[in-house]
């Protein structure tokens, strides 16, 4: 690229350099700082292992209540039904709607719909739950909007909300409408989550309708300064490299010029890639992301971003095969919640292994919604929601798999099939530092593999433990590289061999923490100048 060599066009480059700069270099600074602390954690939450634990043993003697005619009440197309215990009554959980949905509970004694919980209900349920708390327990507020630790998008549909404190330092989120704890947050977790996500996402504006247009703006304007900061470094590097004695006083300006210039050459680049990458989690890049599952698709099991699935039909479902479900189910493990799946068009209840103190002390999360995945990678069992003579089984065969499979791409037929033992490129657990505020797929081993050769060269993985179906098209396949492999540097070569990752994701972070640092005192004495010339300016005036 031929650059002419005009004292105005370098001028006019590092003008614009130097201020954007200026205006960007503090919210620069945060996203490299923050990052670190987003490589190994994301946001406070409610761990899906006590909720498991603390969740009543689900008693189902006083239900009179069909599902199908308790759940005529909640409005809006009904996608996940949770059949669990509220304050020692069974109760049917509804997500009703559009993209996370909204939660519904409605009680199975009576059928009545749940309207809200005042103060006194909550933490009556609460102490139930809690009892090593009742002395210390106190209740703080009744949210009506978010906080900054309940802003994510998965939580509104539980809102309002009720924050009690435990009386050591840990605070739980009950819901008004589910009666359910859908975040706890402790003194680390709080300022963790705040110098991490929060800052890293500017994460506390997240329901302003501009937060969105104000990250993308500030990517794009961080792209063009890195940019010409690039472009400045190249076109200037024989300047910087003639020795000059103001260089090695650390009080020079010219002293941090001079670094900020080296660290620019070094670190410049993967400021432009974390930038640019960081802009197709936005959505700002198209053609970069994936395709939403088809309704062929959501009806054969995929789910939405959101973890959203298929529209729920709930007429043969009895309170005798709920009943069943539980007694046979238990005679394995205690049963504390059923969740309703449908997989090839019938319905199935799934149950999860309440963890013992041991397990629940080291429950290791897939994202900070675990507590309201439909799916987490720990022991289950299904049953059969309509079949009363069924049993208990812990996954889905291969004929299930290619059911489903046929079901979601529907006259087509797989180019290739195998069964994976070993993770792929597009199938295996998220990094830490990628884990973003949205259901993870549970990613276990073996899984069922099948290509097509449709427009969009789709992949199917058919997990059978949970009978999974994760769509992989070439979008996502781009969006894989272009976020996670360059943004969180989710490469072969690094991910399977850590600490060496975390060793050289932290090395870039310090690379480009020092590429701030060094224009900030150049930065600061440019607004001062410009500062004191505008006070002699209104001091001549006047």
């Amino acid at each position: 690229m031929y650059l002419p060599p005009l004292p105005r066009w370098r001028s006019t480059l590092l003008f614009a350099h130097r201020w954007l700069g200026i205006v960007l270099g503090l919210l620069l600074l945060l996203w490299a700082a923050s990052g670190a602390i987003l490589l190994y954690y994301g946001m406070p939450h409610f761990t899906a292992g006590e909720r498991l634990a603390r969740l009543e043993p689900l008693d189902l003697a006083t239900a009179r209540v069909e599902p199908a005619a308790a759940l005529a009440q909640v409005d809006g197309v009904p996608r996940r039904l949770r059949v669990s215990m509220h304050d020692s009554r069974p109760v049917y959980r509804v997500n009703s709607g559009e993209g996370f949905g909204i939660w519904s509970m409605v009680y199975a004694d009576t059928g009545e719909l749940l309207r809200s919980l005042d103060q006194d209900d909550v933490i009556f349920a609460m102490v139930k739950l809690y009892p090593e708390y009742d002395e210390t327990m106190g209740y703080e507020r009744h949210l009506f909007a978010p906080d900054q630790f309940t802003h994510l998008p998965a939580l509104q549909g539980h809102f309002p909300l009720h924050r009690l404190n435990m009386g050591n330092g840990d605070e739980y989120y009950v819901s008004e409408r589910s009666g359910e704890i859908v975040m706890r947050t402790t003194y680390l977790s709080r300022v963790l989550g705040f110098f991490g996500y929060n800052l890293h996402t500017l994460g506390f504006w997240r329901q302003q309708a501009w937060w969105g247009p104000l990250l993308r703006g500030a990517g794009w304007l961080g792209v063009g300064l890195a940019v010409l900061g690039l472009l400045a470094s190249i076109r200037h590097a024989p300047q910087a490299a003639a020795p000059v004695a103001g260089r090695r006083l650390p009080w020079s300006e010219e002293f941090w010029l001079h670094w900020h210039h080296r660290t620019g050459l070094l670190f410049g680049v993967v400021l432009l890639i974390w930038l640019l990458s960081g802009l197709v989690a936005l959505g700002a890049l198209p053609g970069l992301r994936g395709l939403p599952p088809s309704a062929a698709q959501l009806a054969a099991g995929a789910r939405t971003a959101e973890g959203q699935g298929a529209a729920l039909d709930f007429s043969p479902l009895t309170l005798d095969a709920l009943r069943e479900a539980v007694d046979k189910i238990g005679a394995e493990f205690p049963v504390k919640e059923l969740e309703l799946q449908m997989v090839n068009g019938e319905p199935y209840y799934l149950a999860y292994r309440p963890p013992i103190p041991e397990e629940q002390a080291n429950w290791a999360s897939q994202s900070v919604l675990d507590a309201l995945a439909p799916m987490l990678a720990w022991e289950h069992r299904y049953i059969s929601a309509t079949n009363v003579v069924a049993r208990p089984f812990a996954a889905f065969g291969e004929a299930d798999l290619l059911a489903m499979a046929t079901a979601a791409m529907p006259g087509l037929l797989p180019g290739d099939t195998e069964w994976l033992t070993e993770p792929d490129a597009y199938y295996q657990p998220t990094l830490d530092s990628l884990a973003a505020a949205l259901p993870v797929p549970v990613q276990r081993l073996p899984v069922l593999k099948l290509t097509y050769q449709d427009d969009e060269r789709t992949w199917l993985y058919l997990e059978p433990s949970h009978a999974q179906l994760l769509k992989v098209d070439q979008g996502d396949r781009r969006q894989r590289w272009f976020l996670n492999g360059l943004h969180g540097l989710d490469l072969p070569l690094l991910r399977n061999y850590r600490p060496l990752w975390d060793s050289v994701v932290l090395l870039l972070l310090l690379g480009c923490l020092g590429l701030c640092l060094t224009a900030a005192q150049p930065a600061w004495r440019r607004l001062k100048g410009i500062h004191q010339r505008l006070l002699d300016l209104l001091g001549g005036q006047s």
